[in-house]
Formats: structure tokens, sequence, C-alpha cells
């Protein structure tokens, strides 16, 4: 399974054109989850996180509540360990 990292300007994808996984030492992340139930409640740092992770990307067509899974962040933008 291929994956390519969504953020702007950044091509860095998990195998190389044949489908060879590359061994680049990186890992990707989805974005932080967010569910709204009727009845429960969102954490001020969950809502927080993930307007950050949208606004660090750079890209018009990432809506808040309708982020599809297979849009991914390589490990490249973020500190050592902290996805």
């Amino acid at each position: 399974m291929d994956r390519t990292c969504c953020v702007v300007g950044c091509n860095v994808r998990s195998h190389d054109r044949e489908g060879k996984k590359l061994d680049n030492g990186l890992s990707f992340h989805r974005f932080p989850s967010w569910r709204q139930r009727e009845g429960s409640h969102v954490s001020d740092s969950t809502k927080q996180r993930r307007q950050a992770w949208i606004a660090a990307v750079r890209r018009a067509d990432i809506e808040f509540s309708a982020i599809p899974s297979f849009l991914l962040v390589c490990s490249r933008h973020f500190l050592s360990g902290e996805f």
C-alpha cells in the first residue's frame, strides 16, 4: 500500500514507482480523530490539535469535520516522536 504525504510541497512516498517499499525510515500519520456524536463532548485540546494539523498542511481542500483517512502526514513534519 503506497502512502504519500499530503503536505503542500512534500513529495515523500512510502514506495517507489515499481511498488518496492523505500527504506527511508519515515512513518505516516493520520489526522487526529474527531467524531461528534449525539451527547458527546469533544475536548478543546482535540479541536486545537486537529486545527493545527490542518493549518500545517496548507491545503484549502481540507475541512475540519471531513478529512479522508487516506490523507497522511509524514514524520518529516514533526519534532522527534511527537506525532
